[in-house]
């Protein structure tokens, strides 16, 4: 007697996938989202709390496969899984496992359609490749006109999916280089190259990545002590050896004029004295410090820049006793300084209405 071999069900899932949990974060939707139903109330509401999420496109998009696999008689399901804001994370790779997991057992697929909107959803092929199952990709791109109104939008999207971080570093970084370079001309160049300087070379040795990571930790593990009192015995000795300098150099018969050349030659190791005695101040904030680092950065950016308009206005009272400077232009820089640091302490410090209502 012959035995028939019943033929094999085709079993097909179309897989939409939001890695870093866009309908989750925006449209409070927990996810896996199962059912054509489901899954277009759900593009909808995520539509309506975010019109411009390029996942609206690609759920969308999930549904019109389904559909057309419908009609042509296929047993197929649809389901929308969704990972966490930073995707690089373990907690993003162990809740797209967990939910692969679910839909494996639930609908035991032999074809899925992948859908997605970028490459990063792709890294879900990694973990369908070690199961016995076939996989389409289909990637959903959303159709912009090629008016600067819409590569305006592109920007800007990326900048604040990718970005939104850094982004008031950025901005305050940028604000302070411009401000530099506005009150000391050449010198500001030198100090803005120096700060980005030290800035990348703390990004290449994963300096500030570790210091990060350990304020993350409430400081556990690390084992450095406080810097600043040995940062305060370099300023100290700084400014003895050029006070020392300056007095050697200055001589002169007229008390005036020996004043001026002191203040002259006192103010550079006076200058790079103070810039130690805080950089040591900066980095004990930075270690053993809560306060969050943008709010220590905007400090110590606006000390560094009052301790260098401070030396340009020694520099011009200096010129002013030697006789090469007018005491109207003494009075100008004094005000002129005065008014900057004012401006920039209200800016900076001073809290909006809105913040003091929600706290």
């Amino acid at each position: 007697m012959e035995v028939k071999k019943l033929p094999e069900i085709k079993r097909y899932l179309v897989l939409i996938v939001d890695m870093d949990d866009d309908v989750g974060r925006k449209a409070n939707i927990a996810t896996p989202i199962l059912g054509r139903e489901d899954n277009i109330k759900a593009a909808i509401k995520l539509g309506l709390s975010d019109p411009g999420d390029s996942d609206i496109n690609a759920i969308l998009g999930g549904v019109k496969l389904y559909d057309e696999l419908k009609n042509k008689g296929k047993n197929v399901e649809i389901a929308t899984i969704s990972g966490d804001k930073d995707v690089e994370s373990e907690k993003c790779a162990l809740r797209i496992k967990e939910q692969l997991d679910f839909l494996m057992y639930l609908y035991e697929p032999n074809f899925i359609y992948l859908v997605s909107d970028g490459k990063e959803d792709e890294m879900v092929l990694k973990y369908l490749d070690s199961r016995d199952v076939f996989v389409w990709k289909k990637r959903i791109v959303i159709k912009q006109n090629e008016s600067l109104e819409s590569i305006y939008y592109l920007i800007h999207e990326f900048i604040k999916k990718t970005m939104s971080d850094y982004i008031p570093l950025i901005f305050t970084s940028a604000g302070f280089a411009m401000i530099l370079y506005a009150i000391f001309s050449e010198l500001g160049w030198r100090i803005i190259v120096g700060l980005i300087g030290l800035y990348i070379l703390s990004e290449g040795v994963g300096v500030r990545k570790l210091f990060i990571e350990k304020i993350k930790k409430g400081g556990e593990g690390i084992e450095l002590g406080k810097i600043s009192p040995m940062g305060t015995v370099i300023a100290l000795l700084i400014l003895v050896v050029g006070a020392l300098y300056a007095y050697g150099v200055s001589k002169s018969d007229n008390p005036v004029i020996f004043a001026g050349n002191f203040l002259y030659h006192i103010s550079n190791p006076l200058t790079l004295s103070l810039f130690v005695f805080m950089l040591g101040h900066f980095i004990d904030k930075i270690i053993h410090s809560k306060e969050p680092i943008l709010n220590i950065l905007k400090k110590y950016f606006f000390y560094t820049i009052c301790l260098f308009m401070a030396r340009e206005l020694l520099i011009t009272s200096s010129e002013f006793l030697r006789g090469s400077e007018s005491f109207t232009m003494l009075m100008i820089h004094a005000v002129v300084y005065t008014s900057i640091i004012i401006i920039l302490s209200t800016i900076l410090f001073t809290k909006s209405s809105t913040q003091v209502d929600t706290m």
